[in-house]
Parts: C-alpha cells; structure tokens; sequence
C-alpha cells in the first residue's frame, strides 16, 4: 500500500461520525428556536468561564485599594490572598468531577453558581483577614469545578 493511500484511509477514518446517526438521509435542519436555545444555553454556560478571569486578574488591582491594605497589612497577608486562588484549584477539579458523575453536568454548573456568588459576597463585605480568604478561595473552587463540566457541555 502506498503512502498516498495510507493517507487517504486516515483521513477518511478521522471523518466519520463518533455517534451513529439515528435517523435515515439526509441531515434535518433544525428550527431557529433550538439553534436560539442551543445558543443562549452555550452563552450563559460560558459566563462561567468569564467569571473566572475576573477572580484570576482580581488580586493584583484589590491589593492597591485603600480597605483591602488595611486587612491585608503585611506582605504576607497580602500574598496569600492572591495565592489562595491555587489552592481553591487544587480542590476544585476533582470535586467538580465527584459531582458532575453523581448529579450531572447541568445541575453542577448549576449548584457551582452558589459558591461564586458566596464568595464574592465575602470579599465585597469583608471586615476581616478571614473572610477575605475565604472569598478568595471559595469561588476558585467552584469555578474548576464550572471548567470540569463546561467543555463537556459545549462539545455535546
């Protein structure tokens, strides 16, 4: 067998369907309505996503503001805060997966909003160095958990 046909049968393999198709012909066109909900779906699964870049380029302009300095006094302080966001991480990943095998991907990416919206809160109304931390590290969490069953979500 030459190259050429080598390559053609691989790249005839890479294009068939992982999934058979469950109906006969021709692809059916789907109506606006579900393309729409497909679409708003994808668009609010992805805010997530957005979310988490917010809590990742969040520490670097909080530690210049005037409320958080006089929490955070010490440098110390001031460097856990921002790296309580890897440790949220840490235990994120796996704890999404636990969840998203036993409650599903949608309900997940649903139950994970209720610890961002948490964690923000504490950081918004935080008079204390533990609070701030607690913030900080809670809505991490919840966000690997969000990327653990978002990339699922888009792909099916």
């Amino acid at each position: 067998m030459s190259s050429a046909a080598a390559l053609v049968d691989s790249v005839e393999a890479e294009d068939t369907p992982l999934y058979p198709r469950r109906y006969s012909g021709a692809a059916r066109p789907r109506s606006l309505a579900a393309r729409t909900h497909d679409a708003v779906a994808a668009l609010i699964a992805c805010v997530g996503a957005m979310s988490m870049g917010f809590c990742l380029g969040y520490s670097s302009p909080a530690l210049q503001d005037r409320q958080l300095k006089q929490i955070l006094d010490t440098t110390a302080r001031q460097s856990w805060f921002g790296s309580l966001l890897t440790v949220g991480a840490m235990a994120g990943g796996p704890l999404g997966a636990l969840l998203a095998g036993r409650t599903g991907r949608k309900l997940t990416l649903i139950i994970c909003n209720v610890p961002l919206v948490i964690g923000w809160f504490l950081i918004i109304y935080a008079t204390n160095v533990v609070l701030l931390y607690t913030g900080r590290y809670t809505p991490l969490a919840a966000h690997c958990s969000v990327s653990v069953c978002l990339s699922v979500c888009l792909l099916h």
